[in-house]
């Protein structure tokens, strides 16, 4: 299978650049846009985590006279759904480059209620995955199942320090409700997430969740050509965050955050090579369990940028398989245009992305009590003694890109060892990186 699918990445990309010099009546070059482009949608999608979202969503971009574009003024974004497999969630998104003189603003407000949330353990592989016992009707066994509401308030501040080197500072306010699914179809009382309470893996006091507000500064260095759709320059982000626990003054604790993107030019307008390097990495403190796998991010473009793994890290790798109190990933990929046209005065790009994801585990998380942890359950191991420094996962996705800002995006992706990957799919609004 994983030759396979590297052999249908080659012909799709071969075929794809072929398409293209061959394609003949090559529409006019796009056409700057002005005023405001509204573009109200249903919000329909897939993702193997939280199955088929039924939903809107709508995009807001001001683009003045014109002379900034492809490149926004403002943005807003407003999207709402409820997903099949249990979860629902609201959000509201705000970005300006100009609305402050010299100061890009950006804002977000969410609430998702995640009625199905994965739990895996702690540490990636060293929590043994038991495929039998995820979320089954038919033996209603669901232990790696649990009920996650949260709420996030953000804001980021960026300014000009000299050339493309901007300074960052912003504030997050964080509301986490944690607890054992609540679904009838599963029998209740019965998973991975009350085992590590009983076990004192997770403590009794951080059990539920609470309440955080994060600090964060530092700087970022961008020379895109392009913000939503880059064809050549870097993207790069070095800060430090400081999270405050608001309710019980004890889990407090930083974090060291870098990512680093480098766009490509391969063929101009058709053949993109990109790459994206992160890391998240515990400084001092003690991060509770119910933040591991929240994304530190400048901007949050999705409703949860929650896990290491699926469709906003690692495709292909399950969605917070990898729990720890710090880790390092990469996207690799190429984006190729195979066609360009024009329709109802809209400019659209269709574009194919094969792509390789990795990650790793840099700060392990509680791993001495994990390894001496008895789960009352003994054909039920809380840890196994095998070790995968490095996790990885190929795929490919499809792209339908209108007016080079508003993006459809598909991604199939496979992990290569069983107990940390699988199939996924996943759709969103935009490119991964």
């Amino acid at each position: 299978m994983k030759r396979h699918l590297v052999i249908i990445a080659i012909l799709l990309l071969t075929g794809g650049v072929a398409l293209a010099q061959e394609q003949e009546g090559e529409p006019e070059g796009e056409k700057p846009k002005t005023g405001w482009a509204f573009t109200p949608l249903p919000n329909v999608g897939y993702s193997t985590d939280t199955g088929v979202t039924l939903g809107l969503f709508s995009d807001f971009y001001y683009y003045g006279d014109g002379s900034a574009y492809p490149n926004f003024l403002h943005h807003l974004g407003f999207a709402g759904a409820y997903a099949t497999k249990g979860s629902w969630y609201i959000h509201a998104y705000g970005d300006s480059p100009t609305l402050i003189p010299g100061v890009r603003l950006n804002g977000t407000l969410t609430y998702r209620d995640a009625m199905v949330h994965n739990f895996y353990g702690f540490n990636g592989i060293a929590s043994p995955y038991l495929p039998e016992l995820d979320a089954n009707v038919d033996t209603r066994t669901a232990w790696y199942t649990t009920h996650r509401r949260f709420f996030r308030a953000t804001a980021t501040f960026m300014g000009d320090i000299v050339g493309e080197l901007d300074w960052m500072g912003g504030a997050v306010v964080r509301h986490v409700i944690m607890d054992d699914f609540m679904l009838d179809r599963y029998d209740r009382g019965n998973s991975l997430l009350l085992t590590y309470r009983d076990v004192g893996l997770i403590r009794a006091d951080e059990f539920a969740g609470g309440t955080s507000l994060e600090f964060k500064g530092g700087l970022v260095y961008d020379s895109r050509d392009i913000e939503a759709s880059p064809g050549k320059g870097f993207y790069a982000e070095l800060y430090l965050t400081a999270n405050t626990d608001l309710s019980r003054w004890k889990y407090n604790y930083g974090q060291l955050v870098a990512h680093f993107r480098h766009y490509v030019t391969i063929f101009p307008g058709r053949w993109v090579f990109a790459y994206h390097l992160g890391l998240q990495h515990q400084l001092w403190g003690e991060i509770p369990y119910y933040a591991l796998n929240e994304m530190a991010n400048l901007f949050y473009p999705y409703e949860e940028m929650d896990g290491l793994g699926s469709r906003t890290t690692v495709r292909g790798i399950l969605n917070n398989r990898v729990a720890a109190a710090g880790y390092a990933w990469a996207n690799i990929e190429f984006r190729v245009t195979p066609f360009k046209f024009n329709l109802f005065k809209q400019h659209f790009d269709l574009v194919l992305n094969p792509f390789m994801d990795v990650c790793g585990i840099t700060r392990s998380y509680r791993l001495e009590e994990q390894k001496a942890a008895i789960s009352p359950k003994v054909e039920v191991p809380l840890y196994q003694d095998k070790k995968l420094p490095i996790m990885l996962s190929f795929g490919i996705g499809g792209k339908i890109q209108m007016n080079t800002n508003f993006v459809l995006s598909f991604d199939v992706g496979r992990g290569l060892d069983p107990q940390v990957g699988t199939w996924t799919i996943s759709t969103s609004s935009s490119y991964l990186f």
